[in-house]
């Protein structure tokens, strides 16, 4: 799931500056930024047919369109080296800079249509990436994932619901279905996805019929395996791990390990925080558990040689907001220099 909104790049101030800059012809195609030291990873969700964004009753935010993004696919294969998961970290594990205009291409959550839409377009450009599964929801075994279970409400109609320690709440809007998704992040993920069921139960919305078809199988994670994709584990119940005691954090990030290990025959060397919420302290458990690196996330930042920690790496959101201008701007460096001048700015030292 995306990091949360107050983290979030601006994206219309994004639009407006990536506009800016290929306006002045400052995008360029990808070749001119050879600095070594340099990668960008990527990391998206769904990837749907663009015409069924029009009625998704799911978390839109999460979604690209398959028709952009067989076109950012066709940009990096055509411009830019991209590389599996595994050869980014070991390159940095060893001290060595990544080579010139490094990408790697990520998917979290494990949703099916990483199998149906993303896979193809991947095969056609002969492109490899690492899928991050929250492996208690394989098959669909845990039902929805609560925020998709939240855009529900509002999908459905519903103009207010009642949950449990938060009174009646407004969901009509985007707005307001965002601000109360906020909200309940601040909860355990067992709590969060208790209220959130109960209130639907008493709202009277039925399971989703064919629900399970959301999700990845084991059957097609290995399917997608044997074709040169890679899987990491994204907890077992995609829990946020701050909000999550010791023990429960120790148990996801052994258990969703193990399960993958066994599934899949191969071991399972990388993890993804969900919503991003990494610290210091999460990576040690995460080095502990057994695992090689992980990601999280962080809109302008990029992996840089200097101070690396490879239990954080950062990575680049991509949904349906980022068009083919926003997607280049997003490759190029400017969005670290604009950084670092905002924190100059700000008195902070780059």
């Amino acid at each position: 799931m995306a990091p949360d909104t107050a983290n979030r790049l601006n994206t219309q101030g994004e639009r407006v500056l990536a506009w800016l800059y290929r306006l002045l012809g400052g995008l360029g195609d990808g070749r001119s930024d050879g600095r070594p030291g340099r990668a960008v990873l990527l990391a998206y969700h769904r990837i749907l047919p663009g015409d069924r964004l029009r009625a998704f009753p799911f978390l839109e935010d999460l979604v690209t369109p398959e028709e952009i993004f067989v076109e950012q696919m066709g940009l990096l294969a055509a411009r830019f080296r991209v590389q599996p998961l595994e050869e980014i970290i070991h390159v940095l594990r060893e001290g060595r800079s990544v080579a010139p205009r490094t990408i790697g291409i990520t998917f979290d959550d494990g949703y099916a249509d990483n199998h149906q839409f993303a896979w193809p377009v991947l095969r056609r450009f002969r492109l490899p990436a690492t899928v991050f599964l929250a492996t208690g929801h394989v098959g669909g075994a845990r039902g929805l994932f609560w925020w998709d279970e939240v855009s529900r409400w509002r999908s459905a109609g519903m103009a207010t619901v009642e949950v449990e320690g938060l009174g009646r709440r407004p969901v009509a809007t985007r707005r307001e279905r965002d601000r109360l998704l906020e909200e309940l992040k601040s909860l355990p993920v067992d709590e969060v996805t208790r209220r959130v069921r109960k209130t639907s139960e008493h709202a009277g919305l039925g399971p989703v019929a064919g629900m399970e078809k959301e999700f990845l199988s084991w059957d097609q994670v290995r399917e997608m395996q044997s074709a040169g994709i890679t899987f990491g584990s994204h907890t077992v119940s995609h829990c946020l791990l701050p909000r999550e005691t010791v023990e429960r954090c120790r148990a996801e990030l052994v258990e969703s390990r193990a399960t993958i290990a066994r599934e899949t025959g191969r071991p399972c060397d990388f993890f993804c925080y969900p919503n991003g919420m990494a610290t210091e302290t999460l990576g040690r458990e995460v080095q502990e558990a057994g695992y090689a690196g992980a990601v999280a996330t962080g809109a302008r930042d990029v992996i840089q040689q200097a101070g690396l920690d490879l239990f954080r790496l950062p990575r680049k959101i991509v949904n349906y907001r980022a068009g083919m201008t926003v997607f280049r701007f997003r490759l190029s460096p400017h969005p670290e220099r604009i950084k670092r001048l905002s924190r100059r700015g700000a008195g902070v030292a780059a």
